[in-house]
This record gives C-alpha cells, structure tokens and sequence, in this order.
C-alpha cells in the first residue's frame, strides 16, 4: 500500500539526515563551539486596493480589499548552518486584514505556514507543521491571479491551486534538484487513534525547469476532510472557511461534507525576454457523504508582456467545466482578466484590474475573494498598492 511505503521512506530520509547532521557535527566541532552560521529574516507583503464589485449578494458596492493582488502577510524565516552540507529551517507565518488588524486563515497567530525540519544538499529536506500541498508549491505561479496578475482564481478555488487551505499534522519532503528536475510529497495525518484514514491527506508533485521553460505536475486525494468528521485531522475550518469556497459541502445540504477529494494536473510556461505564457490543466473530483458527486476540469491560459522595464500587463482566460453525479446540472463557467501592474520601486508597486466571470444558465457567479453573485455574472474592477519587505 501507499501510505506505509511513504512512511518508511521517510522514516530512512530522516535518520540518513540526522546521521549527516550528527557526522558534521562532529567533524566541525571547533567551529560549533565557536557558534554555527544562521540567519534570521523578517519578511512580509502588504496589499491594499478599493474596488467596484457589480453584484455581491444582488447589489453593487464600492469597498477596500486586503489582499487585494496577494494575501497580506508577515514571516520569521530561520536557517542555521550544521555544517557538512547540512541545516535546520523553520518558518512561521501570519496572514492578517490590513483593513481591520485581524488575523486571517481561523484566526490562527502563524496560519499561512508554521513548520520545522532538516535539510540536507544531497538528500533533500524534511518538514513538520503546517504546510501547502504541491498544487500551491507547483500550480500557483502559473495560474491566473499570480500568472497575470489580477484576483481570477479558478472559481471556489476548487483544486486550491490559489493556497486557499493549509495541512496541520504534515509531514512534508522536498528533493534537491537533478537536471533540473524536483519533485516532493506530503502526507496530511489524522491524529486520531484508530482512525488513521479519517481527514488525512497525500498529495505529490513533480516540477521540470530547463531555461526558459518549466512544466510541471501534481496529485492530490483527501480523505473526509474538514471538521465534520475529525476536527483533529489534517484539513480543519479553514477547508470550508469563505463563502467564495463553494464546492466543499453536498449540492443537496450544505450541512453534509466530502467523503474523499481527488485531483491531478498539469502546468507548464515559457518565457521569452519580455513576454511570458503559463498554463494549467486541472481536474477534480468530490464525492460527498451523501453518494453525490462532481467533476470539475479547469483550463487556464495566461501571460504577461513587459512593455516598459517598470510596466507590465496581464491577460488570462479560465474556463470551468462542471458534471454532477447523482443531482442533474453540468455548470460552465468563463472568466477573463485584464490588469496593468507599474512598479515604483524593487519592492513597491501600484496595479489595476478587470475580472468578469459569466456563467451558465442555472448557476452563479462568484470571484474569488468576494460575496458570490446572485445572478449569471459578476465583475470587479480595482486599483491597489502592494509592499515587499
């Protein structure tokens, strides 16, 4: 089976790491003594922007948006140098609304990321906590929000290739690069007693990178996640959190959750010295407690064009296509963006953009990060501020 061949994969990666660590350590005793190199950084993104929503709940608004082009954040990162090839690495995390000072992801201090772990350069690295899955390690660049610039996640995030939720209790690998191929794995655990199975999680990834062109590929199977079943378990309240994740509950009750998730993809994107293409191919599959079902295939194209070495535009295209199983309806949606991004600085920029979303008769529109449409279609138009640190 799976899961037990990954455990004891681990297991050795782990002890073959302490080993190197426990022989650098030794041989580089003096220098030990003395103090082992290691960095602390402090780093962040803030991003603030106002926008027009034409129909958020049936009626129009003009309002301020955190996160506005990405989620508004700060991080502690720490790498201490063991020698021989050898680290220790820790982050922590925080996402937070600029607009109000409160903390984001269920209120969590450190809910972005929180995680610890060993590194080595010829085996790889290893980490504990709370973690992302490899559609966000793999998939985020290259979609549209991040890809071109704008907010037009694919709708509900359904394959969270947007990060919309993270894995308590991981255990996360991530291999060095050969020829420039990498790939990684993480396994989500329940924590339960006897109950093994119930909200875990076990996602793997593949990444090519050969100049200017990179492809890319994941896999991801959930099992009963969010609180519903096991509140302990590798995917919590965050799994259901937003009113713009849709697809989390039964089309039937939105009071009966997700037996099993599964999804897979493809990504890839080429760069020429000034204009950038990406795209994305994903599906997934929900099936709810209940015996229904839904598929749902994503297909993202996007790019940007560096007209100026300050000024940057951005196009992107996603289409959803929806089957469900067990309850008639295969919903469509159509979403396009247009942004424009002028950066003021290294670590300053200032952006505007247009997302329209229309879909099929009988459904909703919904981008993400803003209350659902109670029509077919839905556009936002925005100007925002963003700051590195």
């Amino acid at each position: 089976m799976r899961t037990p061949g990954y455990k004891n994969y681990l297991g050795i990666l782990i002890v073959l790491c302490m080993s190197e660590a426990a022989q650098a350590q030794s041989i580089n005793s003096a220098a030990n003594t003395a103090g082992s190199p290691s960095t602390v950084t402090l780093y962040g993104l803030i991003s603030e922007g106002i926008g027009y929503v034409s129909n958020a709940g049936g009626h129009s608004a003009v309002q301020t948006v955190s996160s506005a082009l990405q989620s508004t954040r700060w991080g502690i990162r720490v790498v201490e140098d063991l020698g021989g090839g050898n680290s220790a690495l820790a982050v922590l995390e925080n996402g937070f609304d600029l607009n109000s000072g409160k903390l984001q992801n269920g209120g969590r201090l450190f809910g972005r990321q929180a995680f610890v772990g060993l590194s080595n350069e010829r085996l790889g690295t290893v980490t504990f906590g709370r973690q992302y899955d490899m559609f966000y390690d793999y998939f985020d660049l290259y979609e549209t929000p991040v890809g071109a610039n704008s907010i037009a996640a694919h709708i509900g995030d359904n394959d969270n290739a947007f990060g919309s939720f993270r894995y308590n209790n991981s255990v996360k690998y991530i291999s060095p690069t050969l020829a420039g191929l990498q790939f990684e794995m993480l396994y989500g655990l329940s924590n339960a007693a006897g109950n093994f199975s119930d909200n875990s999680a076990f996602s793997a990834g593949v990444g090519y990178r050969n100049g200017q062109l990179t492809l890319t590929a994941a896999y991801l199977d959930l099992r009963r996640p969010g609180v519903g079943v096991n509140s302990s378990g590798t995917v919590t309240d965050d799994y259901a959190g937003a009113p713009f994740q849709l697809f989390h509950t039964s089309p039937l009750s939105s009071s009966v959750g997700v037996d099993t998730q599964r999804q897979y993809g493809v990504a890839g994107s080429y760069a020429w010295s000034k204009l950038q293409l990406n795209g994305e191919l994903t599906s997934v599959r929900y099936d709810y407690l209940d015996g229904t079902g839904l598929q749902l295939t994503n297909v993202d194209v996007n790019g940007t064009y560096r007209l100026t070495p300050a000024l940057v535009l951005g196009v992107g295209y996603v289409l959803t296509h929806g089957t469900y199983h067990g309850v008639d309806g295969s919903p469509n949606w159509h979403m396009g963006s247009l942004s424009i991004d002028y950066l003021l600085s290294k670590r300053t920029d200032v952006y505007a953009y247009d997302v329209y979303q229309i879909a099929s008769r009988g459904a909703h529109a919904s981008i993400f990060g803003f209350t659902p449409s109670s029509s077919r279609s839905q556009n936002v138009m925005l100007v925002g501020i963003r700051h590195r640190f």
